[in-house]
């Protein structure tokens, strides 16, 4: 780790400087282990968030799903799948698989909401299908739409300037401690002793 330090000129560099390095690095350690988590998954969208009451109450909104990507002939009747969909562009949809057909190879599955009165309208094929649903974890996802919004976003840019001004405060209050302290001992040091 010391060479590591020396490699950089770690201690020579300024505060903000250290936090862009260890921010940029956070933030790459994050995408990478999303990327590794996608490849796991096997599926390009991992994570959703419920957004709409469809699926009450097996599934609430703000809710977040795991997803993992299925070959065709493993989704069965009555997973839950997440599919996007032409009539509703907004956001992928969360459904259950209410039956199943093959045509000419081609994999049909009709889905529903369980807090809807009917089918929807169509069928999904396997082109549509983002995920099958394997873990829900509740109310998680209600973060990540927070953080989606205008005082969400305004937040994060609070956090971040936070992250790279308060370091630079800080540190000069302890290197001007620092410098005081190396300075009183020595001043006290000449001053005569008095005998009482």
């Amino acid at each position: 780790m010391e060479r590591m330090r020396q490699r950089l000129k770690w201690d020579q560099r300024s505060e903000p400087a250290k936090t862009v390095f260890l921010f940029v690095v956070v933030i790459g350690g994050t995408l990478a282990g999303y990327g590794v988590f996608m490849l796991g998954m096997g599926t390009t969208t991992p994570l959703v968030v419920v957004t709409s009451e469809s699926m009450v109450p097996t599934l609430e909104v703000n809710d977040l799903l795991v997803l993992q990507g299925r070959a065709p002939e493993d989704i069965a009747v009555n997973d839950i799948i997440v599919f996007r969909a032409s009539w509703y562009a907004e956001a992928p949809i969360v459904h259950r698989v209410v039956s199943i057909e093959e045509v000419n190879g081609t994999y049909r599955y009709y889905t529903r909401g369980d807090n809807n009165p009917s089918q929807d309208f169509g069928y999904r094929t396997y082109e549509d299908i983002v995920g099958v649903l394997i873990w829900r974890i509740p109310q998680v996802g209600g973060i990540s739409i927070f953080l989606r919004s205008w005082p969400g976003m305004l937040f994060m840019a609070a956090v971040f300037i936070a992250i790279l001004v308060v370091p630079e405060f800080v540190c000069k209050d302890e290197e001007e401690k620092e410098t005081q302290d190396l300075i009183e001992p020595s001043s006290a040091a000449k001053e005569p002793a008095t005998d009482a």
